[in-house]
């Protein structure tokens, strides 16, 4: 039995499943959160492959943590926790290994992304949580924007749409705070909070996320979706894929998506590899001639682009 901060698991740690009742405030902390939107919410915080001057590519999720939590109690109720198996650049570097605690060992034992994925889905199906209203809570947007659906768009992996859309504690952080930049350790530390586990260990951020995001239930934030994801199909109908920084579209007002069809890409969304894209026309005579797409922005004359992102812009007519 190991025990961390009044949680108890039932096996040892490298096993693949955890849960945890665990108290996110202490008891002088009553509970006066206001009604919230959503009954759960699932904290997540991926880690990924990375080094020191130039990360891998592609880069690929080695640890997928998440976390449940009550929007009544504030409460921490489950912990899921899978090392996730790396298939292009299979070997971790010493900076990746030094920076999230992850060994090679783990992640060669590990599954593959999909697994994961599969696993974890099925898990909130067990918990009693895949069939509510809940809302996916990350600390940045690079979880969902950037790092699952980089990688399971260019393995082709298929994701729960409740990835598609999230809160960015980021946000009511600001809202509450004020607009000061700083990591999610600072962000913990500001709050008066006391940093707990591993920095850059994803359960122990997952589970430090879910303390800050308590702590903003207890000062009466009411949280609602902050970005999604947002494409256009082939017959022209809008489906999910990535949105500018600050649109989003809370449940309610999901019906006037098409409304925004004209306005929604006129930014210049985020490729595979992270970085802004570039925007082109294509000339060649052909049905397609005229329409605008968005291509990977890192690339070069000589080398061409650093990773295969393409994404039609809507037109306006």
């Amino acid at each position: 039995m190991n025990s961390f901060e009044s949680q108890f698991y039932p096996f040892p740690v490298e096993n693949r499943f955890q849960f945890a009742p665990y108290n996110m405030l202490t008891p002088a902390h009553p509970y006066d959160f206001q009604p919230q939107e959503f009954q759960y919410f699932v904290v997540i915080d991926f880690e990924a492959t990375c080094d020191k001057d130039k990360n891998p590519y592609p880069q690929e999720i080695i640890e997928f943590p998440s976390v449940i939590v009550s929007s009544v109690t504030g409460q921490l109720e489950a912990c899921f926790q899978t090392y996730v198996r790396p298939t292009c650049n299979q070997l971790l570097s010493d900076f990746c290994k030094d920076l999230t605690g992850i060994q090679q060992i783990q992640v060669d034992r590990g599954v593959t992304l999909s697994e994961a994925l599969l696993r974890h889905d099925k898990w909130l199906e067990n918990k009693g949580i895949k069939n509510t209203n809940f809302a996916v809570v990350t600390w940045s947007n690079w979880d969902c924007r950037v790092m699952l659906e980089s990688e399971c768009r260019f393995k082709k992996i298929w994701k729960p749409p409740y990835f598609n859309r999230w809160i960015n504690l980021k946000v009511p952080f600001h809202e509450v705070f004020g607009g000061v930049r700083c990591n999610l350790k600072e962000a913990v530390e500001m709050a008066g909070l006391a940093w707990q586990g591993r920095a850059h260990c994803g359960l122990d951020d997952a589970k430090n996320t879910a303390r800050l995001l308590a702590l903003l239930m207890h000062r009466g934030f009411k949280f609602s979706i902050t970005n999604s994801l947002m494409w256009q199909t082939n017959d022209g109908s809008l489906t999910w894929n990535q949105f500018p920084e600050r649109i989003f579209l809370p449940p309610h007002q999901l019906h006037k998506q098409m409304d925004l069809q004209n306005s929604i890409f006129q930014y210049h969304p985020s490729c595979f590899c992270g970085v802004k894209s570039s925007k082109g026309m294509v000339r060649k005579p052909g049905p397609k001639q005229g329409s605008v797409f968005f291509g990977c922005g890192n690339w070069t004359v000589t080398r061409g682009a650093r990773c295969h992102f393409f994404e039609w812009a809507f037109t306006t007519a």
